[in-house]
């Protein structure tokens, strides 16, 4: 498979740059599987070690658990679907458990008593709902709480990049990008025992914020919070003695359902294609839109194919049809000797 990668005079024509003014930011939220391998200075052997080691050592797959923060939103809402199908228990955190049930379609009638917690059985997975809210708590152990017991975590977090009614109760990009993530990150630093995958979801620019158009999305600072935000998660898997491995995707404008976010893309209802397409390229470099759909299954890819680790790649959408398990296979190996 080759990556083809484009230039700005190739893609974008000023009425593509004009659209991306008015677009908000991307819903930003598990590199993927891979195999350890033991190194004796990364390991003690203090009591119950062995049970630790043993643990860490086996893949993410089916039957695991997978935390979700930002699942109300539309690649949350994907990556949680895509999760329940594939036979992965799924542990939403989310600041409002009823809130969040409501938008992930569940009953009622099949929500738990817990106030702060909400199960049901959605076919091959477990869906879990955890009710804490990254800007509300400093309290460390409830974020180790949440992920206690989960071998990945997925973050699609996000909030617009230019002032809405969504800002409102704290939600800027300051806040959600960047303070939020670093929350995540600490919890990973000081209890390394609790994943072996991340998976970031930002976006296209974060390091191009000098040239057109991001100098105007990134008006409000949003690219720059985003860039700190996979800071701090490439600052944890660096601190985990290889115990923990990262992934940060950085999607295009957005397009395509479920639309959470008031922009041209939703009042257009920009579909993107009937394909699932991809190209993908190491670091920041591509234009264009990409599909929440297919954005999402690069979430997923990122987590069940042990080829992809440590990597931070753009993704946009285009007409061709989906990439096999081979294709990304080979599109995250090509990306690795790359980086």
């Amino acid at each position: 498979m080759r990556m083809i990668l484009f230039s700005a005079s190739n893609i974008y024509s000023f009425f593509v740059g004009v659209v991306i003014l008015f677009a908000p930011a991307c819903e930003c939220f598990t590199s993927c599987l891979r195999h350890f391998t033991v190194r004796e200075h990364s390991y003690s052997n203090p009591p119950g070690a062995d049970r630790i080691l043993c643990r860490r050592l086996a893949a993410i797959s089916p039957g695991d658990t997978i935390a979700v923060f930002g699942a109300t939103g539309g690649i949350g809402q994907l990556v949680t679907r895509k999760l329940l199908l594939d036979g992965y228990n799924v542990r939403v955190v989310a600041r409002n458990a009823s809130s969040a049930a409501s938008v992930l379609s569940l009953s009622e009638a099949a929500m738990a008593t817990d106030k702060t917690s909400t199960t049901t059985k959605r076919k091959k997975g477990t869906l879990e709902i955890k009710q804490i809210g990254l800007l509300d708590t400093d309290n460390e152990e409830d974020l180790k709480k949440a992920l206690q017991g989960a071998s990945g975590i997925v973050l699609t977090v996000g909030t617009t990049a230019f002032p809405t009614k969504k800002w409102a109760g704290g939600n800027t990009p300051k806040s959600i990008d960047n303070e939020a993530i670093r929350k995540v990150s600490r919890a990973l630093m000081a209890n390394k025992q609790l994943a072996r995958k991340v998976v970031l979801v930002t976006s296209i620019g974060v390091t191009r914020t000098k040239e057109f158009p991001f100098v105007i999305l990134n008006l409000f600072g949003v690219l720059d919070a985003k860039r700190a935000g996979e800071e701090a998660i490439q600052e944890a898997a660096a601190a985990s003695g290889g115990t923990l491995d990262y992934a940060i995707i950085r999607p295009g404008r957005l397009v395509g359902g479920p639309w959470s976010n008031l922009d041209l893309a939703k009042l257009m209802k920009i579909e993107g294609g009937a394909e699932n397409g991809v190209k993908i390229a190491i670091g920041d470099s591509l234009l264009g839109d990409c599909k929440r759909d297919a954005c999402a299954e690069a979430v997923l890819q990122c987590l069940k194919n042990e080829s992809c680790k440590n990597l931070a790649f753009s993704i946009a959408s285009n007409e061709e049809r989906a990439f096999t398990d081979r294709q990304w296979t080979e599109s995250f190996t090509s990306m690795r000797e790359e980086n």
